[in-house]
């Protein structure tokens, strides 16, 4: 799959997403807590207009996990980088999860960079990933960097979602906001808020997102 990354753009229309709490115990250490409740199936309503309830974000299964790298015949980008994970749940536009959901996922490298040059030079950081029974699926990245240019856009990461029940087409961006929203309502993009802690590779940043399909 070639990408052009001068000509990505979000038409998301269903999306929201859920913040990390994390507490400190005694050695310093952050614990991510969750702050969403069980999601529940919306009865009437049109669809765009839905707000579903926070759902339990939680941890997906093995096979739903991403470690995205270089595509179309890309070498590995040299630049350093922190570690990021993401927690997800994805929801088909009655609330309920989609299971079995195509996860297209691509971003820059730690200096805003997609590949070593060129518009269709794309990407260090691509992969797809299906979502597990609960929606879930979980991507094991690094944290991208802001492109090189006056006048950029924030930091973000793209995500083509594809379902049965729908598609969606978006952007995850980070806040510093740490408040979780009580439900999900439509955006075009998705603010996720990092905490970082410690996890089985080392220090890392963590965040949560939810997001809900276009039917």
């Amino acid at each position: 799959m070639r990408i052009r990354r001068t000509g990505a753009r979000v038409v998301a229309t269903a999306l929201a997403t859920i913040a990390l709490a994390a507490c400190e115990n005694g050695d310093g250490r952050g614990s991510p807590l969750s702050t969403s409740t069980t999601p529940t199936v919306a009865t009437s309503g049109p669809a765009a207009a839905v707000d579903c309830p926070m759902p339990e974000i939680g941890q997906g299964d093995a096979d739903s996990v991403l470690t995205p790298g270089p595509s179309n015949g890309l070498p590995l980008s040299t630049a350093r980088a922190e570690a990021l994970t993401i927690e997800a749940v994805v929801l088909d536009a009655a609330c309920a999860p989609a299971q079995g959901a195509s996860v297209n996922i691509w971003h820059t490298d730690s200096r805003g960079v997609y590949g070593p040059g060129g518009a269709d030079e794309c990407c260090y950081y691509q992969g797809t990933v299906s979502t597990d029974r609960s929606g879930r699926f979980r991507l094991e990245t690094i944290r991208p960097g802001q492109y090189p240019q006056a006048g950029a856009p924030p930091a973000h990461i793209h995500l083509e979602i594809r379902h049965t029940s729908g598609g969606l087409d978006t952007e995850i961006v980070f806040t510093a906001n740490a408040v979780p929203p009580d439900s999900i309502r439509p955006s075009e993009v998705a603010p996720v808020f990092l905490s970082s802690v410690n996890g089985a590779k080392g220090r890392t940043w963590y965040g949560e997102a939810a997001f809900v399909l276009e039917p």
